[in-house]
């Protein structure tokens, strides 16, 4: 997937996204051909394989640029508290709610998974009593449960609480959910 700065680049990426956007307002993401989005957004197919390489990818570029989700310049996610990192993610589902919908419904939850993978791994730092190792057992471990938790989330709830999900999310990681 592109990653450089090139305006007009960056231009038909979201052209491309638009058009998704639109698409998937009338039909399924998988009933959705590269060759309709291509023709709806006026983007040659070359130019749609340089920078997604396929449709996924368009929604992996719009959530990983969407509110709340960790960015390379963000330096102040590498030591997060449990509930900072809870209240980070409630704000990235409250605010993306829509966009999360569609991929619960479209059952591409494996994209929810690699962001939320990619975030966590961002928030090693913050990860006590584990040696190097255990880091990334911990991170795929976490992102799954912070996946299914935001898939159950959604469908249970029509509009989104930011308070009740970061209050969830805690107890679920902090494993106060358990007898000692």
């Amino acid at each position: 997937m592109y990653q450089g700065k090139n305006p007009a680049a960056l231009n038909s990426q979201q052209m491309l996204l638009d058009s998704l956007t639109a698409l998937l307002k009338e039909k399924n993401f998988k009933d959705i051909s590269i060759s309709e989005l291509c023709n709806h957004s006026g983007i040659s197919r070359q130019t749609f394989y340089s920078l997604f390489g396929n449709k996924q990818n368009i929604l992996l570029y719009q959530l990983e640029h969407a509110p709340y989700v960790k960015q390379p310049e963000d330096d102040d996610t590498s030591d997060m508290t449990l509930e900072e990192i809870s209240d980070r993610f409630s704000k990235f589902v409250v605010s993306n709610y829509v966009q999360l919908q569609m991929i619960m419904d479209n059952d591409l939850n494996d994209l929810l998974n690699k962001l939320i993978s990619q975030a966590m791994s961002a928030c090693q730092q913050s990860f006590i009593n584990l040696v190097n190792d255990e880091k990334n057992y911990a991170v795929s471990f976490m992102a799954a449960g912070l996946c299914s938790l935001t898939q159950k989330y959604i469908e249970e709830h029509d509009l989104p609480n930011q308070e009740e999900l970061t209050r969830i999310s805690y107890k679920m990681m902090s494993g106060s959910i358990y007898r000692y």
